[in-house]
């Protein structure tokens, strides 16, 4: 029923439970393929024009995970009355956001790069964001304290 390959990884599944754990598998692995190939297009953005200017997009990437980890400790919603940090780590992560969009198009103005390599970044970005989508879609579907 199964490939030879797969004995061992799936010896402790029950014949019920595959269906969930193809379920599990596939909800972690959607989410890291988008994620490698937001990477690789940031790495392609560059290695292709020669210039390396684009990763600094990597660099607002590592910054935003501050006000999302912020985020991720508030459980209230924005409208009700949540504490200043909270309010400030929006307006930080949409500062970001704002500067991971405008930073590629200001090189491109000024001829630092090129322009298909503003659209290998912005395309990185866009597949960064379905990461993020796809993560939060898959972690809602599981009741096993993923989402």
């Amino acid at each position: 029923r199964y490939p030879s390959w797969a004995g061992p990884l799936l010896a402790r599944v029950p014949a019920s439970g595959t269906p969930a754990t193809m379920s599990n598998l596939v909800g972690l692995l959607v989410p890291a393929g988008l994620l490698s190939l937001a990477i690789f297009m940031h790495i392609l953005a560059c290695a292709m024009y020669n210039n390396w200017w684009p990763l600094m997009s990597l660099l607002l990437y590592a910054l935003m995970l501050l006000p999302l980890a912020a985020l991720a400790r508030q459980s209230e919603s924005l409208f009700d009355s949540a504490p200043t940090g909270f309010h400030w780590a929006i307006f930080l992560l949409a500062s970001l956001v704002t500067l991971v969009i405008g930073v590629p198009i200001v090189m491109w103005h000024v001829d630092v790069i090129e322009s298909g390599s503003v659209f290998f970044n912005l395309s990185g970005f866009v597949l960064l964001l379905a990461t993020g989508a796809s993560a939060a879609l898959f972690g809602e579907k599981q009741s096993d304290g993923w989402g």
